[in-house]
């Protein structure tokens, strides 16, 4: 595990990559990986998504299970099954992603075990909260304003062509 050491007035704390959540992230790519495959009239498995974001089949049907509950994706069972979006990629913005994945994870937490010595001190519990409730609006704010639609497209234009024929979007 890699840590990075962090120094704060003398006392040293740990901060680990590994503390980082990546749900938003990788049911971002999840979904925006069906939608590509619909496009492409490719099935889309929970082994086939999960080939994609190198992760366990487990890891990825524990993703899938807000995201149906939603109606952000649909399951079918049996020798075709598979998963596919519950709406047009129009209709499916990243807000409701980002909300069904995690939705009791704030953006940041504060810490409670700080000893009310100073203004600083005795304040900065209830700054911080607010603030985080600013920066989760203005987050919620942002992808609300993109559809997984949009999101393609954007890809699409950053790749630029570099993806080898087979692997992007049908034409």
């Amino acid at each position: 595990m890699s840590a990075l050491t962090v120094w704060f007035f003398q006392k040293p704390a740990l901060v680990c990559a590994s503390m980082m959540d990546t749900r938003f992230s990788s049911a971002l790519q999840i979904i925006i990986t069906v939608a590509v495959n619909e496009k492409n009239n490719t099935r889309s498995t929970s082994d086939t998504l999960a080939a994609k974001l190198d992760a366990k089949p487990s890891l990825v049907r524990k993703l899938l299970a807000p995201l149906m509950q939603k109606n952000i994706l649909v399951s079918s069972e049996g020798y075709q099954g598979g998963y596919r979006l519950g709406r047009p990629a129009s209709a499916i913005y990243l807000s409701e992603i980002y909300l069904a994945v995690t939705p009791d994870k704030k953006i940041w937490a504060t810490r409670d075990d700080i000893p009310a010595e100073c203004f600083i001190s005795s304040n900065i519990n209830e700054w911080s909260e607010k603030l985080g409730k600013e920066a989760e609006q203005a987050l919620l704010g942002l992808l609300g304003e993109k559809s997984v639609e949009d999101a393609i497209a954007e890809l699409a234009t950053i790749d630029g062509g570099k993806c080898p024929l087979g692997r992007t979007l049908a034409p």
